[in-house]
């Protein structure tokens, strides 16, 4: 019999209790009962979720001195934001597996963990489809002026300017049909690779740079493999779908998005370091670039005076591009399923292993 902690957040999803319990009934079948598991509330403390790193953890909520008490003689710990620091982690000697039902676990210390012989178990295209939608979504936006020319409805500056301008209003805009156009992806996993799916549903050519992964296999998906520097030349429309990682963050910086078309469109629903903030923001007030769709940013979530927000060739939105109730749910099943196969002996999914080299130990 193994001690199983599930550290739920209603405070993100008010049903969080039940998702988990229902997912580790499906997962573990017969064996649910065998097991001392233990449902306890991520109440709020210390930790805020930010993305600011403190004790090598981010975007993490709950109070570390309070899951210290709650986790004890636990071998598993389940979760979706706590933070699970070096400190909390040495407050359990039992523990063996951290399983967060989120895409990056970001909000566990990862070295720590290895260090300690603990496995970080995470999720694998939890929000791919989220995401994708989401993208597809700015790209369409973005090439019509949806957001922009709803936005002037409703404030009613289309009506003066209509006024002032008549049809040469519509001359301020440069409209575009997606057939024959070309997207540059940065990254193709499983967010990418979706997103490649629907481009191509709209007739667009799709480019790829990821070191990754080869150009045979991009053929498979109707891709062709890029350089970086290339790509942003001769994209139209770019779109990130890269993780962070030291090599990435900062990746867009002023020489690179200085290569990109005047015309060009930047997206990103990654991960908001990886674009060197401030310099896109001057190359989008200057129009070196024709504009940019955020759904992330490097100070997230998102501050009121980030001056992004006030530049009307930028379409925002608050970090939102990951969610829909499937994706709660996909996140959790993963997790549970994980666990289940843990406890009865087999293998996890080595994609689903955020520290493989656990298992060198």
């Amino acid at each position: 019999m193994a001690r199983i902690v599930v550290l739920y957040d209603s405070w993100s999803k008010s049903d969080a209790k039940q998702i988990w319990e229902d997912m580790l009934r499906d997962s573990l079948g017969p064996d649910y009962t065998k097991h001392d598991i233990v449902y306890v509330e991520n109440r709020a403390g210390a930790y805020k979720w930010s993305t600011d790193v403190k004790e090598n953890v981010k975007e993490a909520f709950g109070d570390p001195d309070f899951i210290k008490e709650s986790i004890r003689c636990a071998e598993v710990v389940l979760s979706g934001f706590a933070p699970m620091t070096a400190s909390v982690m040495d407050s359990d000697p039992a523990l063996k597996v951290i399983g967060i039902a989120r895409g990056g676990p970001v909000n566990v210390d990862a070295a720590a963990a290895t260090a300690r012989g603990i496995m970080l178990v995470g999720t694998v295209g939890r929000n791919a489809i989220s995401v994708a939608d989401q993208t597809m979504g700015f790209i369409l936006s973005e090439s019509r002026h949806i957001a922009r020319h709803s936005m002037a409805l409703k404030t009613g500056t289309y009506f003066t300017d209509v006024e002032k301008l008549g049809r040469k209003y519509l001359g301020g805009y440069a409209f575009q049909e997606l057939e024959g156009k070309t997207l540059g992806l940065i990254g193709f996993g499983e967010v990418g690779r979706r997103v490649s799916k629907r481009a191509h549903a709209f007739d667009m050519k799709v480019q790829v740079f990821d070191p990754y992964i080869t150009a045979e296999a991009l053929a498979k998906d109707d891709c062709a493999k890029s350089e970086l520097e290339p790509l942003l030349r001769t994209s139209d429309f770019i779109s990130i779908h890269a993780k962070l990682t030291p090599e990435t963050t900062h990746m867009l910086n002023a020489e690179r998005i200085a290569l990109m078309k005047p015309s060009a469109t930047i997206i990103n629903s990654a991960r908001g370091e990886i674009i060197d903030e401030k310099t896109l923001y001057e190359a989008l007030k200057a129009k070196k670039i024709a504009g940019a769709a955020l759904d992330v940013f490097e100070e997230d979530p998102v501050k009121p005076d980030n001056p992004l927000l006030k530049l009307d060739n930028v379409t925002v939105t608050p970090h939102t591009a990951g969610r829909s109730p499937e994706v709660e749910r996909r996140g959790y099943q993963q997790v549970a399923e994980a666990t289940a196969r843990y406890l009865r002996g087999e293998e996890i999914r080595r994609a689903q292993i955020a520290n493989p080299k656990v298992l060198e130990r």
